[in-house]
């Protein structure tokens, strides 16, 4: 019978097919998680960058907000790229192989399309070759009153051309030419061959320079830079007002031609008539960069260092200059009390060895000649300052005339406010506050181009009683500037000015009390190889380079105030110069800049001894 044994047979069959098939019902690990994934082609170009498929899904075909979307996954990332896909003509464009190649350069910001507003391109030279300036740099324009750089994500970079305004002519920079704030720039359009702008040659001078501060000029020329016809050295007027004065016997006083009988270091000048007062005036001549003569040897130097000199001859005549030379740089409560301050040893050890951002807070009269410049209206802070004497204030010219920043103040503008130490309150008791009745902006202060000569006076309406807390600073003589202007040696720079670089003209940082910081002198080589700006030798740069430890800078509102050092031989201290211009603040390979004092001495004495009164 068939049916009885089918059975086993049956059950034999179906055991051996499962022992058979066992090992295929159930995948491995690896296996079963393949069977989950999609299978993708690989990626191209911007898919590496960005998940999903940009370039196949938007670059090669036309996608929509949605895909858009699905490719970027996040609300503001899809939003920012659809901008820049619309404004390409992405969703409008055939697409050719050339059209995707065009639509690929302009989503990646290497061309403009429209206003440019998605140009991230490095073209930062305008249509008419100006340089631009560094968005986060403050000279020569004020960029922060505008626009805040500082935000995370900003596409204002460096100095390249952008368009954050949405202007119709499409990207644009600030430029470093003061006298033209905005320009456009020629950067390259989508789809059409692009001409690299050039940059606009530098004015160069045809005639010669004059070698020695003019010294052995004997041209005809008999007007001054500002226009005035010189007087004739034979006048009573130029020989009253030439009588005492310290001229060279070999340097002949010609009819009424420009000269420099007293090796002035800005050149040739003559005597002048403005306004029914006699005064100087400085000639329209070109003169060769003279580095400070180093007379002194290394050896005279260090003798000199330890030492106690003669009495210091006045620089000054009393009658004109006010009281204060003879005990100028004597704190009264440190030198004058045999003491020093926490952080002068620090300035000394420098010279054994050869607007303030990382600053500490000075001692309270520990700078007693700090003056701060006070705007009446509105009242703020406007630039430090420095107390020479009882009458004279030494500032920044362009604390008072800059037009960039729309500066141009009158004596009527502008208080005096002396025995500071905090910043915003009045201190009862130490403080003073006097009017000014003169400015005296240096005739030859460039504000067009470099800063150069940066300095003005400012004569008080009513001279000031020195305290403990008010005391004047002494000007440098050839011997001390010698000396202490030495590479590697350390200044004290002191102010009321920003603790840190802010470009929100709304958050302001500034301190509670003064700031002091100390920044050694730097090479002048390395000065002007760190700035695009034309660097003179009226000029030095202090600051730290960017392998050494320390940092330290003078920052926004520390303009005009002091570069102070301390000569040992004398037990003084010596204002060597005046917070003029920097790059930014605490930037690495920038520096600060500063107006070299001693060079602009012969000026000083001229204009304050009315020789030149007049409000120049």
């Amino acid at each position: 019978m068939v049916e009885p044994t089918s059975k086993p047979v049956a059950l034999l069959l179906l055991f051996l097919l499962h022992s058979c098939l066992a090992n295929h019902v159930f995948l491995n690990s690896q296996l079963a998680s393949q069977v989950l994934v999609r299978n993708r082609r690989a990626n191209q170009l911007f898919e590496e960058l960005k998940p999903g498929n940009l370039e196949r899904e938007c670059i090669e075909e036309i996608c929509d907000h949605e895909e858009a979307r699905e490719v970027f996954e996040q609300p503001d990332k899809t939003e920012k790229f659809w901008t820049k896909y619309i404004d390409c003509k992405g969703n409008q464009l055939s697409r050719k192989s050339v059209n995707i190649n065009t639509i690929r350069q302009c989503i990646a910001g290497h061309c403009i399309s429209g206003k440019g507003m998605n140009y991230e391109g490095h073209v930062n030279i305008t249509k008419s070759g100006r340089q631009c300036q560094y968005w986060k740099h403050s000279f020569p324009h004020p960029i922060m009153r505008e626009f805040n750089v500082s935000e995370p994500n900003s596409i204002l970079k460096e100095n390249f051309c952008r368009n954050p305004d949405n202007r119709p002519e499409g990207p644009w920079c600030y430029t470093q030419d003061p006298t033209v704030q905005k320009e456009t720039c020629r950067v390259p359009k989508c789809g059409e061959v692009f001409v690299p702008p050039t940059v606009a040659p530098r004015r160069i001078h045809n005639r010669d320079c004059l070698p020695r501060y003019g010294v052995d000029y004997s041209g005809n020329l008999d007007v001054t830079l500002r226009g005035y016809p010189c007087l004739q050295w034979s006048s009573p007027q130029a020989v009253a007002l030439s009588r005492g004065k310290e001229f060279i016997p070999e340097v002949m006083l010609k009819d009424n031609k420009c000269r420099n009988p007293d090796k002035d270091l800005e050149g040739p000048w003559c005597y002048v008539e403005v306004s029914g007062n006699v005064t100087i005036d400085y000639c329209d001549v070109e003169l060769c960069e003279d580095p400070l003569e180093a007379e002194a040897t290394g050896e005279t130097q260090a003798r000199e260092r330890s030492v106690i000199t003669a009495p210091r001859k006045a620089l000054f005549n009393p009658q004109s200059f006010g009281q204060g030379e003879s005990v100028c740089g004597e704190r009264p409560l440190f030198e004058k009390k045999s003491k020093t301050d926490a952080k002068e040893h620090e300035l000394l050890e420098s010279y054994r060895e050869s607007r303030i951002v990382g600053g500490d807070d000075a001692e309270v009269a520990s700078a007693p000649w700090q003056v701060m410049l006070y705007k009446r209206s509105p009242q703020e802070l406007l630039c430090g300052a420095s107390l020479i004497s009882d009458q004279w204030i030494l500032t920044a010219a362009h604390c008072i005339l800059y037009p960039p920043w729309n500066k141009n103040f009158t004596s009527d503008d502008i208080l005096v406010r002396l025995g500071k130490h905090n910043r915003a309150k009045f201190e009862r008791g130490t403080e003073k506050i006097v009017a000014i009745d003169e400015i005296i902006v240096h005739p030859k202060y460039n504000w067009m181009q470099n800063l150069n000569r940066d300095i003005a006076l400012l004569h008080l309406r009513r001279p000031v009683t020195f305290t403990d807390e008010i005391a004047p600073i002494c000007l440098p003589t050839k011997q001390v500037a010698q000396i202490l202007m030495t590479e590697g040696y350390k200044g004290r720079v002191s102010g009321w000015g920003n603790l840190k670089e802010t470009w929100n003209p709304l958050s302001r940082n500034l301190p509670t009390v003064l700031q002091q910081i100390h920044l050694p002198i730097v090479d002048q080589d390395t000065c002007r190889g760190s700035t695009s700006v034309k660097v003179t030798d009226n000029m030095f740069c202090a600051g730290y380079k960017p392998e050494d430890e320390k940092r330290g800078d003078a920052c926004e509102g520390d303009s005009g105030g002091p570069f102070v050092m301390k000569y040992p031989a004398e037990n003084r201290w010596y204002q060597m110069g005046i917070v003029s211009w920097g790059e930014g603040c605490d930037r690495d390979g920038k520096y600060g800049f500063y107006t070299h004092l001693f060079r602009l001495t012969k000026w000083l004495k001229k204009v304050i001894e009315k020789t030149g009164g007049d409000d120049a």
